[in-house]
């Protein structure tokens, strides 16, 4: 595969990451997952992703932080609870079909080992299309090439950075939301839409933009082709909990997942194709 001048291809323990450092950004995708990892535009030189400081790459275990791709459910499979959460290709290496300069900025075409497997009913092509550019654009698309029609989940579960939890405002949601830490209870979302205790809530709404407002900085998120907004944050019990984050790592980030979670239909010969843009 010959990659453009902006990309080149380097290891980190057991992952080969793919490194853009183009005109417009500097970014980092982990192939193990088709995962990014970083994304910098050089007209402020601010990260916008979040990576845990204790994240694993071994090339087995999930990567903790930047954006992981949830696919073809998200959470737990619906009817087998031998299988992975949030899917399968995410503990896959992907490939990389193409890579191209354009004067929007490198475009890379990454695609699974295979998108069929346990779990999901119907024969799917899976592909994902970043740009990474003044901003970040990622597609991930599904094209049913079975005999029936389907229906999967799925999620760009995007850890944003931030400064500080208590400071930091998400902004462009409205209505309701599912409580996962309240037994699923239906709540109202808050006007002033801040966070001081564990989050993990699920927003079946389809805004288009929604900003992080962190103090002296904001970050703005474009969706399409979602039904929910996912919010998350494990705070301080949960990520001493886990061996893969820092005790305090609650503090500096902040999940904003663009997601289907109502069974996505696509029917023989079509594509779906869910969007996250990152500004």
């Amino acid at each position: 595969m010959l990659l453009t001048e902006s990309a080149k291809i380097v290891t980190r323990n057991n992952t080969q990451l793919l490194q853009i450092d183009n005109s417009f950004a500097n970014a980092e995708i982990s192939l193990f997952g088709g995962h990014i990892l970083s994304f910098i535009p050089k007209h402020d030189n601010r990260e916008r992703l979040w990576v845990s400081e204790k994240a694993i790459f071994d090339g087995q275990k999930p990567i903790r932080g930047g954006i992981p791709v949830c696919w073809p459910w998200f959470g737990p499979h619906a009817t087998n609870t031998n299988l992975a959460a949030h899917g399968y290709v995410r503990t896959q290496t992907w490939k990389i079909i193409e890579t191209k300069e354009t004067d929007s900025g490198t475009h890379i075409t990454l695609a699974p080992n295979s998108s069929n497997d346990d779990g999901l009913s119907g024969t799917t092509q899976l592909t994902l299309s970043i740009i990474v550019g003044r901003q970040l654009k990622i597609q991930l698309s599904t094209t049913n090439i079975g005999a029936e029609s389907l229906t999967y989940n799925c999620a760009l579960h995007s850890y944003f950075a931030i400064s500080d939890i208590h400071q930091c405002e998400l902004r462009g949601l409205s209505g309701q939301y599912s409580d996962k830490t309240r037994d699923f209870q239906i709540c109202d979302t808050p006007h002033h839409y801040k966070f001081n205790e564990e989050t993990d809530r699920v927003h079946l709404q389809q805004p288009k933009q929604l900003s992080i407002i962190d103090e002296q900085t904001t970050t703005n998120i474009l969706s399409s082709g979602h039904d929910s907004i996912v919010v998350w944050n494990p705070w301080k019990q949960k990520s001493i909990s886990m061996i893969d984050m820092a005790d305090n790592s609650y503090l500096t980030m902040l999940c904003v997942e663009t997601a289907v979670t109502q069974n996505q239909e696509v029917k023989v010969g079509e594509t779906h194709t869910l969007e996250q843009v990152i500004i």
